[in-house]
C-alpha cells in the first residue's frame, strides 16, 4: 500500500534493517556505509546504503547527489515545469534513474542549482495525517474519497470521533462518499499546509523533498516547489523484464496465437473458427480500398437545420439492426475517479454475483488491488472474470506506465493471480485469426451493470479521459445474457454451449418499471453483423443539424467519407481526438484523418492528453460503448455499445461530456503537417 497513515485500523508496516532503502537513508544515518557495492553503480539498489550529500533543483530537473570513496553518482528525475502563464497548483509525475558522472560539478551545483531541503518519511506521514484530519467529515456514515500517490483512500470518523482511513477497496460498506479530493487538490492543500508549517517552525524552504515510505513499487519521493506552485511525485524507474521473463512472454504470445488461438479453438469452436476466417478476410479487403473522393465545390456554411425526427429514426433502426430495445436507465461516469469509486462500492455491496467482461485486466499495482478485492469477495459470492487473452497478455507485459508498475513478486499472469488462493472463476477468450473480445461490461447481482470503454488498470483510473455508464433496469438482463453466452463459449462446450445458452431466457433482478427508465438499444460488433458500424453510418447520413464525436482512434475510410458528406450538406460536424494517444501508428492515422476532415470543413478538437472515450451525438440520438472508429472495432472484434434518443441522456451527454471537452480542448484551424510516414502508418492503421 503506498501510504499507511498512523490511525486506528491502519497499522504501519515494519521492515528489516537489512532492507534499508534509499528514502530512509535520508533520515537514518545508521543505514550508511563507506562505499557502494562492489562494481559500478548500476541501479538504485546500489545507492541504498548511502547517505545523500545533498539534493538540488534546476529547470525541471532534480538531482540527489551521493559521494563515496570511488567517486560520485546521483539519482535524477526530470519533468516539464509549469509555464509562467499557467495558473494554480500543478501536479507533475517523474521517474528516478541513475546518472554518473553527475551533470554538474559540486561547485556548479552550489552556484547554479537551488538547494532542496530533505525530509524523511516521519514528516511526510505527519503531514498526510494532519491533512486527512481536515478532510474527514464530522457526520457518522459520511466519508471523503482522497487520492494520494496513485491510490484511493476512504477517510471517515468512527463513532468516537477517531480518524479512520481505508484503501477504497477495503472501505466499510454503507459509507456515503460526499466529497472527493483529487490528487491535484490534495497536492495543492499539502503544499500550502507544509509551507505554513515550515515558516511557523522557523524552517523556511523554497523546495522540500519528502521520502514517502517504500511500497511494492520501491522507493519514491514527493517534491514541493513553493515558488513555482508545483508538486512532483517521483517514482522508481519502471522495472524491465529480465531476459528469462522476456523469453517467457514471447513463448506465451506464441502459445496464445498458435496453440490456444487456433489449434484448441478449431476443436471447441469450429463454426466460429471458419466464420471468422471468412469474415476477417473479406473485411480486410474492404478496409484496403481507398476512400471515396469528397464532393466537389465550396464548403457550405452550417445550415442550422432542425434535427431529424427521432421517432422515425428509431423505426428506421428497427429495420436496419433489429427491433431489440429495452427499458433501463443510464448514468454517466466520466473518468476513472467516478467509475472506479462506483464500481468498487458496487463490488463491496454485491449480494449474489459479480461478472466482469473486459478486454484488458492489467497486472499493475492498481489492477492488483482490484483483483485483491475480487478475491476477497469470492469467499462469499460468485465472482467470474472473462478477459481477452491477447489484450490482457500484451497489456500486462507492455512497458510500464509511470507509477503503474507491477508490484514485486506479483504473478506474471493476472489469470493466475486471480485464481491463486481464491474462488474467482476466470476464463480467457481466445483469438482465432487475431480477433478479440473488446467489450467492457460488468454485471453486479443481475441488477446493475457498467458499460463503456474502461478496462481494469492504472491508466484508466488516473491518466486517461474515458467514459462508462451505470445501467439499471431490464436492459441488464440482456447484458447478463450476453455475458452468459460468452462465458459458455469460452468453456469446453464452445460453439455448442454458446448455442444452448442462447436459448435461455434473459434474467433481470431489479424492478421492471422506474421513472428514470428510457428506451435503450444494445448495438454490437459481431462476426458477420457489424451493427455499430451500420447504425452510425446511417446516422451520419440521416443527421440534419449536428454530429459530435469523441474517439481515440479514427482510421475507417467509410466513416471519414460519410462525415465529410454530412459536413458538405451543412451539418455541424465536430470531432474530438487525443493530443497524444498510446499508439504511434494510430497517432499518425488520427493526424491524417484530422487533415482530411479540416480540409472539408469539419471542426477538429484536440483533447489535452489521452482521451479513450467513445461517444457520439447524431442530432438527438446518442451512442456510447467500447467500439473505436477503426477496422477491428467496427468490423472484426466483439463490441458492445448502447444507444438512445431519450432527451434526458442526450442532454446529459452533451452537457457533461461534449460541452466540457470542447471547452477543454484546442481547436485545430489547420492540421499539423502530415509526412509520408504518417500516410504509411495510416495504411497500416486501416487494418487495425
Amino acid at each position: 500500500m503506498p501510504f499507511n497513515p498512523p490511525v486506528a485500523n491502519t497499522p504501519l508496516r515494519t521492515r528489516p534493517a537489512a532492507a534499508c532503502l534509499l528514502l530512509l537513508a535520508l533520515t537514518l544515518p545508521a543505514c550508511t556505509s563507506s562505499g557502494p557495492p562492489e562494481g559500478a553503480v548500476a541501479d538504485v539498489q546500489a545507492l541504498v546504503s548511502l547517505q545523500p550529500a545533498g539534493a538540488f533543483y534546476r529547470d525541471g530537473h532534480l538531482l540527489i547527489r551521493y559521494d563515496f570513496d570511488e567517486g560520485e553518482a546521483g539519482l535524477v528525475a526530470a519533468w516539464s515545469p509549469p509555464g509562467s502563464d499557467e495558473a494554480g497548483h500543478h501536479l507533475r509525475m517523474a521517474v528516478m534513474d541513475i546518472e554518473t558522472p553527475l551533470p554538474a560539478t559540486p561547485a556548479e551545483l552550489a552556484r547554479d542549482w537551488e538547494p532542496v531541503a530533505l525530509f524523511g518519511y516521519p514528516r511526510w506521514r505527519a503531514l498526510v495525517t494532519a491533512l486527512l484530519e481536515q478532510f474527514a467529515p464530522a457526520a457518522a456514515g459520511e466519508a471523503t474519497l482522497v487520492a494520494i500517490r496513485r491510490a484511493d483512500f476512504v477517510v471517515h470518523r468512527a463513532p468516537d470521533g477517531a480518524l479512520r482511513v481505508h484503501p477504497l477497496a477495503d472501505g466499510p460498506a454503507g459509507l456515503r462518499i460526499g466529497r472527493r479530493v483529487s490528487e491535484e487538490a490534495f497536492s495543492a492543500a499539502a503544499a500550502d499546509f507544509l509551507q505554513a508549517q515550515l515558516e511557523a517552525a522557523g524552517e523556511p524552504a523554497a523546495l522540500a523533498l519528502f521520502a514517502v515510505a517504500e511500497d511494492e513499487l520501491g522507493s519514491s519521493f514527493v517534491l514541493f516547489d513553493f515558488a513555482r506552485r508545483q508538486s512532483v511525485f517521483i517514482a522508481p524507474m519502471p522495472r524491465a523484464d529480465a531476459p528469462h521473463e522476456q523469453l517467457d512472454f514471447s513463448l506465451r504470445v506464441l502459445g496464445s496465437v498458435s496453440v490456444q488461438g487456433h489449434v484448441l479453438t478449431v476443436a471447441q469452436q469450429p463454426f466460429t473458427f471458419a466464420n471468422r476466417l471468412f469474415w476477417t478476410t473479406a473485411q480486410s479487403g474492404l478496409a484496403a480500398l481507398p476512400m471515396a473522393p469528397p464532393p466537389n465545390g465550396d464548403i457550405p456554411p452550417v445550415s442550422g437545420a432542425a434535427p431529424m425526427d427521432v421517432v422515425a429514426w428509431e423505426k428506421a433502426l428497427d429495420k436496419l439492426v433489429g427491433r431489440d430495445r429495452y427499458r433501463g436507465s443510464m448514468e454517466l461516469l466520466i473518468d476513472g475517479e467516478a467509475f472506479f469509486e462506483t464500481l468498487l462500492q458496487a463490488v463491496q455491496e454485491a449480494q449474489r454475483s459479480i461478472d466482469i467482461r473486459v478486454y484488458i485486466f492489467d497486472r499493475d499495482d492498481y489492477a492488483l488491488r482490484v483483483a485483491d478485492l475480487l478475491k476477497a469477495r469470492s469467499q462469499d459470492i460468485k465472482v467470474r472474470v472473462l478477459v481477452d487473452r491477447l489484450g490482457t497478455l500484451a497489456a500486462g507485459h507492455a512497458p510500464g506506465e509511470l507509477a503503474h508498475e507491477t508490484r514485486n513478486g506479483a504473478a506474471h499472469s493476472i489469470v493466475d493471480y486471480l485464481r491463486r488462493d481464491s474462488n474467482v472463476e476466470v476464463r480467457v477468450v481466445e483469438n482465432p485469426w487475431f480477433t478479440s473480445d473488446h467489450t467492457k461490461v460488468i454485471v453486479i447481482d443481475r441488477a446493475r451493470a457498467f458499460v463503456g470503454g474502461m478496462n481494469i488498470g492504472g491508466e484508466y483510473r488516473y491518466d486517461w479521459h474515458d467514459l462508462m455508464v451505470e445501467v439499471r433496469g431490464p436492459i441488464v438482463g440482456r447484458l447478463d445474457k450476453d455475458f452468459e453466452k460468452r462465458w459458455a463459449h469460452t468453456g469446453a462446450g464452445g460453439d455448442f454451449a454458446f448455442a444452448l445458452r442462447a436459448l435461455r431466457p434473459e434474467r433481470h433482478a431489479g424492478p421492471a418499471q422506474d421513472p428514470a427508465y428510457m428506451d435503450l438499444r444494445p448495438l454490437y460488433t459481431r462476426t458477420g453483423d457489424p451493427q455499430v458500424l451500420r447504425a452510425q453510418l446511417a446516422a451520419m447520413r440521416a443527421a440534419q443539424s449536428r454530429i459530435y464525436i469523441q474517439q481515440p482512434y479514427v482510421a475507417d475510410s467509410q466513416v471519414l467519407a460519410e462525415l465529410i458528406r454530412a459536413r458538405r450538406r451543412g451539418v455541424d460536424v465536430r470531432m474530438i481526438l487525443p493530443a497524444e494517444g498510446d499508439s504511434k501508428i494510430m497517432n499518425s492515422a488520427n493526424l491524417v484523418a484530422a487533415h482530411m476532415l479540416i480540409s472539408n470543413g469539419v471542426r477538429v478538437f484536440v483533447y489535452p492528453g489521452m482521451t479513450h472515450a467513445k461517444a457520439a451525438l447524431y442530432d438527438d440520438w446518442a451512442i456510447i460503448g467500447s467500439a473505436n472508429f477503426d477496422k477491428l472495432s467496427l468490423r472484426i472484434n466483439q463490441e458492445t455499445n448502447l444507444a438512445t434518443s431519450d432527451p434526458r441522456f442526450v442532454e446529459a451527454l452533451e452537457r457533461e461530456l461534449f460541452d466540457v471537452d470542447f471547452a477543454r480542448s484546442t481547436e485545430w484551424t489547420e492540421a499539423a503537417p502530415v509526412g509520408w510516414g504518417d500516410y504509411i502508418a495510416r495504411v497500416i492503421a486501416k487494418q487495425l
